[in-house]
């Protein structure tokens, strides 16, 4: 069902985005977590969004523990669910990478082998 949903950006205006999450996750600011991020003290999470127009957007909220570090919030809008995996590729642990690939579905995002 599709909703409207609101996408925060840090440094830029909100998205406002009329669609279904698909798929979520998020990682843990503690090391001794099996969700650990990656990064002691910071976290993520992450949900993609599928447009009523059929595009992907990617949210991740980055959050952390430090003094002196802010929260910050990105997202990006792909034509393709391949585009947005890639797009988060270099963002997020590779666990959370595949869990995520399993909610939007292997299918939409396998690469092509001739």
């Amino acid at each position: 069902m599709s909703e409207t949903i609101i996408v925060r950006r840090t440094g830029q205006a909100p998205l406002r985005v009329r669609g279904t999450i698909i798929a979520s996750n998020e990682s843990s600011l503690n090391n001794a977590s099996p969700s650990y991020s990656g990064s002691t003290g910071r976290a993520q999470r992450v949900e993609v969004i599928l447009t009523a127009s059929k595009k992907y957007v990617v949210r991740i909220e980055h959050t952390t523990q430090w003094q002196g570090e802010h929260d910050t919030d990105e997202a990006a809008v792909f034509p393709s669910a391949k585009q947005a995996v890639e797009y988060l590729a270099g963002r997020v642990p590779g666990w959370m990478l595949q869990e995520l690939i399993k909610e939007i579905g292997e299918e939409a995002v396998a690469e092509e082998v001739e």
